[in-house]
């Protein structure tokens, strides 16, 4: 057994035991025990050698399993990239999120959350960018389901920030936490877009992302009254109508 093999089956290992420690049937084990070999042996060769050079056949091959049984669980590179890419973020999300100060400003704690994410990208801007092209336009419903998986747990983590801000009266109490949070996101996930997409640098991409945040978390603030709609007499003074 070359290296790569030994590096797929001890990892795989590894995430399957710590994962799962309780009892389950044989069969279930078994399917899992491979899918963690597969994902740890895609990543090894993607860290490695790059993505666009690793083949299906090279991650069978580490993973000690045939091309058939890796058919199964990963159809395409893509869906390597897809299992890669989910193993990785759950295990930084909690990560990231346990470092941020549970008190901080929501500014501080949203950014806080997605410097983790971006140096994590940073580290492969090829496999981001090839994570983008299939957040953004995967073609296949089932994949591109599996794969949002990801950002709805990144929303629910600024959820909880959200929330905080308003039991602490920091933003307003009529602000959504659910709708910020996506708010949120959709302001990092549209300049890290951006900067993937090679539009502008690294330093420009955490500017404009600084800007944008400080932008829409001002706006909720307790400190900004909401304009709402005049009422009914004073809009009929200003017309000359009862």
């Amino acid at each position: 057994m070359d290296t790569s093999s030994k590096i797929g089956k001890q990892a795989g290992a590894k995430s399957a035991k710590r994962e799962h420690p309780q009892t389950e049937g044989r069969r279930d084990r078994n399917k899992r025990e491979k899918v963690a070999r597969i994902t740890a042996a895609a990543r090894t060769l993607f860290h490695a050698k790059g993505y666009t050079k690793t083949t299906t056949q090279e991650v069978a091959e580490a993973a000690d399993i045939g091309a058939g049984t890796l058919f199964l669980y990963a159809k395409s590179k893509e869906d390597l990239l897809i299992l890669v890419f989910k193993d990785e973020m759950s295990q930084l999300i909690e990560e990231v999120y346990g470092t941020i100060r549970k008190k901080a400003p929501l500014l501080e704690q949203a950014e806080s959350l997605f410097d983790g994410f971006i140096e994590y990208h940073r580290r492969d801007v090829v496999i981001a960018r090839a994570l983008i092209r299939e957040l953004s336009f995967s073609g296949n419903p089932g994949r591109r389901k599996d794969v949002l998986t990801i950002p709805e747990a990144i929303i629910e983590k600024l959820v909880h920030f959200v929330s905080e801000a308003r039991a602490r009266d920091e933003i307003r109490a009529d602000i959504d936490p659910v709708e910020a949070a996506r708010c949120l996101f959709a302001i990092y996930y549209q300049q890290l877009q951006t900067w993937l997409g090679t539009y502008v640098s690294h330093s420009a991409f955490k500017q404009n992302m600084h800007v944008l945040l400080k932008f829409v978390i001002d706006g909720m603030s307790v400190g900004v009254i909401r304009k709402t709609e005049p009422s009914r007499n004073k809009r009929a003074a200003r017309t000359g109508k009862r």
